[in-house]
């Protein structure tokens, strides 16, 4: 099914947990961006960690968990926002918004298909 995003925003992992990480993200994972959309007037939101480089583009992780997060948000950029191959995220997360998504329903939530 698909849908519009309704707002997108980039938070630094820092600010959002304060002494320690969770489990499982790397320590290269320094950027979160919140994608959140509406489905039958509830939100829903959908968290890409990675780590944005001084410059805005998408940075290399070293852990194999942290790059194939990576991908999967590199994924979701190529085929709903841009083709460009340095896209400064960063600098245009603006304009994810009004972008249409494809989703799919996982154990009772929505995420973006990639």
């Amino acid at each position: 099914m698909k849908n519009v995003i309704k707002g997108a925003k980039i938070l630094r992992v820092n600010e959002v947990w304060k002494k320690h990480k969770p489990q499982g993200l790397g320590f290269s994972d320094t950027d979160i961006i919140v994608v959140s959309w509406e489905k039958d007037g509830k939100r829903f939101e959908q968290d890409f960690y990675c780590r944005l480089k001084a410059d805005g583009t998408l940075g290399h992780s070293i852990t194999k968990q942290s790059e194939k997060r990576q991908k999967d948000l590199q994924a979701v950029v190529r085929k709903y926002v841009s083709k460009e191959k340095n896209y400064n995220v960063r600098a245009r997360i603006g304009e994810w918004k009004g972008k249409e998504v494809e989703l799919v329903k996982v154990d009772g939530t929505y995420i973006i298909k990639t």
